[in-house]
């Protein structure tokens, strides 16, 4: 197999190109397909498949799709590639490529360089990045209809010449492909448009921070258009609730998919003049002077797709995996009627397999919402959140891991995250030995969290153990080694790791403000000792088991005050340890969790963390000299506790007060426990784990 991509075009940001090829397949004839950065791939205009699942640096994994459902009939297909050619934590910064080869048994019918080859223009390039963390807002100016194109009509375009390219080494594939379903919307309000020329336009450091190494993009004076300025402008007066029927100019309709979902928007447009639409889309939407208000800004990210189009009937589906619940349309101009607003589910298939009753609506309704939560943040990797980021963080893998054994009896998406990790390259923008915080991603500006590798080892530990993939612990030693020697210049005279650089990360509460991890930080410390305790494990080295020990007796000496541990230790002016005061329930929790400290030992200080703290906790009355802890991670470790030692009705009681809510807002389980980031989080699927522990038994 080799690949080809549009000649001359290897190094332009933000582009897509469509192959095209035409056949009458056979029951036997397949086509298998890699590209980079996405692709999308129509048969006779209608998606069937979108990809692909990601790898390493210099890696791709090749898909597979049988054509025999149109055996016998002529046949269009469609693959349409998306380059960013921007660093960014979704997908890697890379040359595009496009190979395929279509196949009847072992002989080979077309390969990549047979098919026609599109650029598409009515994608505008220089726009906006969408957020901090991933690619670039869309924006198009439509010539026809899109579906119309996709099925072999090529209205007048031409195509562009192709030249071999170098390509990616091919994996296997060894996450299920999504399904593709679709969800109708409903109708929620309508009503008309204003602008205002004054108004506060949203720019966040996605838009101002361009780097031409650190971090790609256009500058501001490069962009083309910016929905996300237009939409700033925009203001809204409700008429109705429902539909409002055809729209005409300056007009909104709203619509509200009953949960959060991820995937694509999809509809059918059918413009009687010129038209201009948006579709802006949020997580929650509020009440807002006279109407219902969906904000695209909310979660950080540029949540806008707009279309221009001629009159004529126009078939949708939007590009980038967007998540939402609720979605505004606006027409600025033309009229245009509206039809079967959906959206195509881009989601793990396997999750839904899951069955489950507990006898109780309310448990039930947080399980089926962690359920969807997984299956949103597992399609190809292990991600944090479906739509500000997707990225495979660390730390939130260690969690929705063991939600995918739960849901699916498998853990094909963790193997696939794992596996990336052990096939990434050294990154020149990192220290040596270091891994990046989330892959597969490029993070060219040198940041790193020296805790997320500490939470990869303890995955992989958990991995292996729980599958028995001895190949993954294998091909994952040099990784794991690279961390242990990379630490090594931290030690100091107690044998504890002291002042770590880049983004030291507890988790997102008082604990990490900077007074509390500078110097001798203990959490890490605690967590660090149960990494090498695993190493040990995995790698029979006795010796790390040795080491660990001793930083935990170490911790135990100098962070305990006689009620709690501390979070810090500082040096004076002498060069003097001494201790800082300062308190957090999350330091507790991970003295237990990573059993720096027993239950036994430390009667006084479990009964204190079991009655006194939580989540209800009020901290300005009880122990307010202890900050309390946020979900990521420190209530999610108490729930770890409770569990581990017997406390179901404590850990279900928890469970309702701190996810019904969620559940019952958006269907989904969030990273806060407030509305201002993700209200998709993969690692709060946990919910359903701890839920099925204590109701099982």
């Amino acid at each position: 197999m080799y690949a080809v991509w549009a000649k001359g075009l290897s190094e332009e940001k933000n582009i897509a190109v469509t192959f095209q090829y035409a056949l009458t397949p056979s029951a036997d004839t397949v086509i298998d397909l890699a590209a980079s950065n996405l692709y999308r791939l129509f048969v006779n205009g209608e998606l069937i498949g979108y990809g692909p699942a990601r790898a390493a640096h210099g890696y791709s994994r090749l898909d597979t799709y049988s054509l025999a459902k149109w055996a016998g009939c002529e046949t269009v297909l469609s693959v349409e590639v998306y380059s960013a050619n921007t660093n960014t934590f979704y997908t890697v910064d890379e040359r595009p490529f496009f190979a395929a080869e279509i196949k009847e048994g072992e002989t080979v019918l077309a390969a990549a360089s047979d098919f026609a080859a599109y650029r598409m223009t009515e994608r505008v390039q220089k726009v906006r990045r969408f957020s901090f963390q991933r690619t670039y807002t869309e924006i198009y100016h439509l010539t026809g209809d899109p579906k119309a194109f996709y099925a072999g009509t090529a209205d007048g375009q031409t195509p562009v010449e192709t030249e071999v390219v170098p390509m990616n080494a091919l994996l296997p594939r060894h996450v299920n492909y999504p399904k593709l379903d679709v969800l109708p919307a409903s109708y929620v309000e309508y009503g008309t448009v204003g602008t205002n020329p004054d108004a506060k336009l949203w720019r966040d450091r996605a838009y101002y921070g361009i780097d031409p190494v650190k971090f790609k993009g256009f500058y501001p004076e490069e962009l083309e258009e910016d929905s996300g300025e237009e939409v700033c402008r925009f203001t809204f007066a409700a008429k109705g609730d429902g539909s409002g029927g055809t729209m005409s100019p300056m007009t909104y309709q709203t619509y509200d998919f009953g949960r959060t979902l991820t995937g694509f928007f999809k509809l059918d447009v059918n413009a009687k003049t010129d038209t201009t639409l948006y579709i802006f889309f949020d997580e929650i939407i509020t009440q807002k002077d006279t109407h219902k208000s969906v904000s695209p800004f909310r979660n950080d990210c540029c949540n806008v797709v707009k279309y221009t189009m001629p009159a004529g009937e126009h078939h949708l589906i939007s590009f980038e995996a967007a998540a939402a619940r609720f979605a505004s349309v606006v027409v600025s101009e033309g009229t245009a009627d509206i039809a079967d607003f959906g959206m195509v589910l881009y989601e793990n298939p396997d999750a839904a397999s899951f069955e489950y009753d507990y006898g109780d609506a309310e448990l039930n309704n947080i399980v089926k919402a962690a359920v969807n939560t997984f299956a949103q943040n597992a399609v190809d990797v292990l991600t944090d959140c479906p739509s500000r980021e997707r990225a495979g963080w660390l730390c939130d893998s260690y969690f929705s891991a063991r939600s995918e054994a739960l849901f699916t009896g498998k853990n094909l998406v963790e193997k696939s995250n794992l596996e990336n990790y052990a096939m990434c390259p050294q990154s020149k923008y990192l220290p040596e030995g270091m891994i990046p915080m989330c892959y597969p991603a490029d993070h060219n500006d040198g940041v790193y969290i020296p805790n997320w590798t500490m939470w990869y080892i303890l995955e992989l530990r958990n991995y292996w153990k729980r599958t028995g993939d001895d190949e993954m612990r294998r091909m994952s030693k040099d990784k794991v080694y690279g961390l242990v020697k990379f630490f090594e210049k931290y030690y100091n005279e107690y044998g504890l790791l002291e002042n770590l650089e880049s983004w030291v990360f507890i988790e997102w509460s008082k604990c990490n403000d900077g007074d509390y991890i500078k110097g001798l930080n203990y959490p890490s410390n605690m967590i660090w000792a149960a990494a090498l305790e695993a190493v040990a494990e995995m790698y029979d080295d006795p010796a790390l088991s040795e080491k660990a020990a001793a930083m935990k007796s170490a911790i135990r000496e100098l962070a305990w005050n006689g009620e709690f541990f501390e979070d810090n230790a500082v040096r004076d002016e002498n060069g003097k340890l001494i201790k800082t005061g300062h308190l957090t329930e999350t330091c507790q929790y991970y003295a237990f969790y990573f059993d720096v400290i027993s239950k036994d030992e430390y009667a006084g200080l479990f009964e204190r963390m079991l009655t006194k703290f939580g989540p209800k906790r009020d901290a300005k009355t009880v122990y307010p000299n202890v900050y309390p802890s946020n979900a990521i991670v420190g209530n999610y470790l108490r729930l770890e506790l409770l569990l581990r030692y017997g406390y179901k009705a404590n850990v279900l009681q928890e469970c309702r007060d701190f996810f019904s809510n969620m559940a019952n807002l958006t269907g989904t389980l969030w990273e806060h426990s407030n509305l201002s980031c993700s209200l998709n989080h993969g690692f709060a699927s946990m919910a359903a784990v701890y839920i099925d522990e204590c109701m099982k038994n």
